[in-house]
């Protein structure tokens, strides 16, 4: 069924272009003098990383309310309702063959900077790059895609869509979007560094406040597994309420 969903995602031109754009524009933004493929830096590298996991996902937000829908996919609903699975499973297997093939854009995107950084004397770089993506890149897409199937598993598609991207977007507010008092009596907002990037790649608390590594004590390998355990475990439960949603939805039209 994965696999199935992957090709039905990978025919869809309008959403591999907006998350290819999207992955590329991830490039472009740096704190640090160079961009990530002109360094050997793998903290530049985790840089790279963090913006793949804010940017892209905004396009898994508005891409995927259908996928525990079942009314809204003609023909496959039906189709795959009798398979012997359980509503979990169905849409578990929907959400991971789509963003496996909407993925692929900030997957080549990471790899092509972990290649330039081999270049410039980075040996380490593509394993660092793998290890980014699965710590960092592929639970943030997770947790976009998540919350777009569960939006779209009561509500209309177009309002779903809109409910999903401001979900995320709350989402980075509250996750990556530090407020901090200034001096003059305002707040200024920070972007915090993700738990990974901190433990494993260096990267200070505040991404531009190099600073406030001093005021600020970086997560521990410990803290960021811990955080990462809970982001898939968000996920499961959003993905697991989308299909129970979806199969009493279907029962009562049925």
């Amino acid at each position: 069924m994965a696999g199935t969903h992957f090709r039905l995602a990978a025919r869809q031109r309008a959403l591999w272009i907006v998350s290819f754009a999207l992955a590329l524009l991830s490039i472009t933004i740096t704190v640090n003098p160079g961009l990530s493929f002109e360094t050997d830096n793998p903290t530049a590298l985790a840089l790279t990383a963090q913006m793949l996991a804010l940017l892209p996902p905004i396009a898994y937000a508005a891409a995927f309310t259908d996928l525990a829908a079942e009314a809204e996919r003609l023909g496959i609903s039906e189709i795959e309702a009798s398979a012997p699975v359980l509503s979990f499973e169905l849409v578990a297997a929907r959400v991971a063959g789509s963003l496996a093939a909407m993925a692929l854009p900030s997957a080549g995107v990471l790899l092509f900077c972990a290649g330039g950084q081999m270049l410039h004397g980075n040996a380490w770089a593509m394993p660092q790059a793998a290890f980014l993506l699965i710590g960092i890149v592929l639970p943030s897409a997770l947790i976009a895609a998540s919350l777009s199937a569960f939006a779209g598993s009561f509500l209309p598609r177009a309002f779903a869509r809109i409910t999903a991207i401001v979900a995320w977007i709350g989402v980075l507010f509250l996750t990556v979007f530090v407020p901090t008092p200034t001096a003059g009596g305002g707040l200024r907002v920070h972007i915090a560094a993700n738990p990974v990037a901190q433990a494993f790649f260096g990267s200070t608390p505040l991404l531009d406040s190099p600073e406030s590594a001093a005021t600020v004590a970086a997560a521990t390998p410990l803290e960021s597994v811990v955080l990462l355990a809970l982001e898939l475990a968000i996920a499961v439960a959003l993905i697991a309420a989308a299909g129970t949603i979806a199969r009493r939805r279907a029962y009562r039209r049925r």
